[in-house]
Formats: C-alpha cells, sequence, structure tokens
C-alpha cells in the first residue's frame, strides 16, 4: 500500500457504531482520513466519533437505518454537503441469523433481507451518480465467506450474501470502465459483537413452552455460545481490517484474511466433488452447534426447575 494512499480521502461508512464498521473508522482516522460515519445505533456512534476526535481530520455522524431509502438519503446529503467528493463508500451495515431452515418466519427473512440486500442496494443507489460525476469512487461491501459457499443453518444470511457477491460482480463489471472500483470482503467468522444484534430462530415447540421472561434469558445465553464456538480461531478485529485495508488499496474485486476463501473459490469450479464434501461437512457441523445452542438455553431454564423439585 502507498504511504498516505487513505490521507485526505472522504470516507463513507454503514454500521459504523461496532465491530468491523468501527474498526474501518478507527484505523482509515489514524491514516489521515475524513470521515462520514453512520450506524442505527446513535448513543454508540457518537461514542466512536468521541474517539475519532484525537485526530485532525474531518468526522460527521449521522444516524441511518440502512433499510429505510429516507435515511440513506439524509446520510448522502449530510455526506455531499461537509465533503466535496467521496472516495470510499462502505456498505458494511448487516445482520446474521442462525437456525434450523424450517424455523425461519417470513418476517425473519424479510429483516435479512431488507437490511443485507436492500440496505446495499439502496446505499450504492444514492452514492453511485455522485462517484459517476466525479469520475472516481470505491465501493467496498462487507459480505462473508458464506457469500462464497452455502452453510446449513444459515440459510437465510448465506442467501442475502450470496446476493452481495452477485450485485458486486455485476457492479464491477458495468462501472469499471467508468473510474469505478468495486471490491467485495468476504471474512471468515472474526471476532466483533455482531451477535448482539444476531437472531437464532428457535423451534415453536421451545418459544411456548417456557416464560418469556426466562426464555429471553435464556436466549442470551445460546446466543453467547453460539457466537464463542463460531469465531473460535477466528482473526481479531485490528489485524484483519488492516489486512483488508491494504487490498482495497491494490484494488482488489475478492478480499479476505484467509487463502483459504480462495481456495474454496477455485475447488468450487474445478474440484466439485471436494467442494460438496466441505458443504456437508461445515452443515453439520453448524447444525450441530446450532443444537447444542438450542441445548444451552433449555438447560439454563430446567436447571433451577429440577433443582426446586
Amino acid at each position: 500500500m502507498k504511504e498516505n494512499y487513505y490521507k485526505n480521502k472522504n470516507v463513507v461508512i454503514t454500521g459504523a457504531a461496532s465491530g468491523i464498521g468501527r474498526t474501518f473508522a478507527l484505523e482509515l482516522a489514524k491514516m489521515g482520513a475524513n470521515l462520514v460515519i453512520s450506524d442505527i445505533n446513535m448513543e454508540r456512534l457518537e461514542d466512536v466519533k468521541k474517539e475519532l476526535e484525537i485526530y485532525d481530520i474531518k468526522v460527521v455522524s449521522k444516524k441511518c437505518d440502512v433499510t429505510k431509502k429516507s435515511h440513506i438519503k439524509n446520510l448522502r446529503d449530510a455526506a455531499l454537503l461537509s465533503m466535496q467528493d467521496i472516495h470510499f463508500l462502505f456498505s458494511n451495515a448487516g445482520i446474521v441469523a442462525g437456525g434450523h431452515f424450517e424455523n425461519f418466519s417470513d418476517g425473519s427473512w424479510r429483516n435479512i433481507f431488507n437490511t443485507n440486500i436492500w440496505g446495499m442496494i439502496n446505499l450504492v443507489d444514492a452514492f453511485i451518480p455522485k462517484m459517476l460525476e466525479q469520475g472516481f469512487g470505491h465501493i467496498i461491501v462487507v459480505s462473508s465467506v458464506a457469500g462464497v459457499f452455502g452453510v446449513g443453518g444459515l440459510v437465510p444470511y448465506c442467501t442475502s450474501k450470496f446476493a452481495n457477491f452477485g450485485f458486486c460482480e455485476a457492479l464491477y463489471g458495468e462501472f469499471n470502465d467508468k473510474g469505478i472500483d468495486v471490491s467485495i470482503i468476504c471474512p471468515f467468522p472474526i471476532k466483533t459483537n455482531l451477535i448482539e444484534t444476531a437472531n437464532i430462530s428457535y423451534s415453536q415447540d421451545l418459544i411456548k413452552n417456557y416464560d418469556p421472561e426466562q426464555l429471553l434469558k435464556a436466549i442470551d445465553i445460546g446466543k453467547k455460545h453460539y457466537w464463542n464456538k463460531f469465531t473460535e480461531g477466528g482473526y481479531e478485529l485490528e489485524p484483519a481490517i488492516r489486512i483488508y485495508l491494504k487490498r482495497i488499496a491494490k484494488k482488489k474485486l475478492y478480499i479476505s484474511e484467509r487463502k483459504l476463501t480462495r481456495f474454496l473459490i477455485f475447488i468450487k469450479g474445478f474440484w466439485p466433488n471436494l467442494y460438496k464434501k466441505f458443504i456437508r461437512y461445515k452443515s453439520y457441523e453448524h447444525c450441530n452447534l446450532i443444537d447444542e445452542s438450542t441445548q444451552k438455553a433449555i438447560d439454563f431454564i430446567e436447571k433451577p426447575n429440577k433443582t426446586a423439585n
């Protein structure tokens, strides 16, 4: 990466109040980039803005629910009011949901699609006219390795992340010769707080059989167990983000912190039988984790009752 590559560049980031978005903001601030940060959680976003005050850069914070076009329009207007040009647009806001396919409601599917797909589409749609006008820009979509290979227990999430890939590839094909670069980041599970907004879809039998207050505590315990196991062996945030920023600077289309991602893309085309075995293995492993997390939630509820009896 060229020295000062990001210095004085103007960057818009969604989902910047925590996790990957917050770390992108902090690392870019160290490199001298001006930032427009946004998130649905304004309280946390303001905390991030305070963290950025030590750097000699311009910082604008804006509340933005990416499922609402009016919020995205307001974000764009605030960015263009404070920044003459937009060099980088990070579509980072997203949610994850785990569970067995039959336990996902229509509402769960819509919630995932509205955030992970329509949020991305509407954000790019709002900013790309400015990038075309100025003749340059770089769009970065934070997706997941779940957009490279499908895994059981994450069907709606994988579906949304595969959509991210198709969108970015088509966008690259259409706009690359117009000066607009596109990158898609596909992390393996890394250690973030994404689980706080995650949803694990449990069976209706579990939901109906227990007191709602007890159930909420139990679900939280199940989710924590799930996320700790799911991200076991994953990268810490800061090293992963530094890798991403180096590869963004090289204008890579596909970006990951692991070589395994590239290997998976390779065997998908050239060794399909091995690829199918990998899918079956990872799906078996992940569905077992869903069941294990469900059991942790049940044990939390039933243990006091058994002790009382």
